[in-house]
């Protein structure tokens, strides 16, 4: 627990990152996982929201692109929650998702960039889509409606996974097209009821975005 002075120190902070702007402070936390700021922000396929409590104030980023390609040996954030003071960051969570073995990755003083689905990547998805469509009719992806669909570039083939929980993998030869390792969880599937999940209070009270 913090005192009643900790707790009027952190009020004041939070006023005064506050006062910045909601344009500022986004800027300030966009630096964390980008050196391109601007880019993100004109990305239709990331939302970002800022909200504060008598704690802190942070920044919440999430990367929606309904497909998404990893190139060989890469590492991103999807999404990333960022806390701002004052002027500068002052921490932040978030998983990274990994296209490489974790010990090859473990570099905790690099930066780990925002995914961003650009030009680059959206060319070899359509590559990864032609490939798999010389296939068999019931291997047949439709670009247009397909969501949730992740691609893991390899030295010689393309790993592929529909879904989120529970998907369907496959794995597609670079050269030949060969689609193998198919894996469908859902042809045995009998759900189960979703528990409900108890999420505490958060420390600070509840959040208030800021809107501007």
């Amino acid at each position: 627990m913090h005192t009643e002075e900790e707790l009027q120190e952190f009020k004041k902070i939070v006023s005064q990152t506050r006062q910045l702007g909601r344009e500022k402070i986004v800027y300030i936390a966009l630096t964390n996982i980008t050196d391109d700021p601007e880019s993100v922000l004109k990305n239709d396929k990331v939302t970002i929201s800022v909200w504060y409590n008598d704690l802190t104030v942070k920044v919440d980023i999430q990367e929606h692109s309904p497909i998404r390609y990893f190139p060989m040996n890469t590492k991103y954030h999807l999404e990333k929650t960022i806390y701002v003071s004052m002027d500068h960051v002052s921490g932040s969570s978030g998983s990274i998702v990994y296209n490489q073995k974790k010990e090859q990755a473990a570099d905790n003083f690099s930066k780990v960039f925002l995914y961003q689905h650009t030009e680059d990547k959206k060319k070899m998805v359509s590559k990864v889509f032609q490939l798999n469509n010389r296939n068999d009719p019931q291997y047949y992806l439709d670009p247009e409606t397909q969501r949730h669909i992740t691609i893991r570039e390899h030295k010689s083939h393309y790993s592929i996974q529909i879904g989120d929980q529970y998907a369907i993998t496959y794995k597609i030869d670079k050269e030949s097209g060969q689609i193998y390792d198919y894996d469908d969880p859902y042809k045995n599937f009998y759900p189960t009821p979703t528990a409900t999940s108890f999420k505490p209070k958060p420390l600070g009270g509840s959040w208030i975005e800021i809107k501007e």
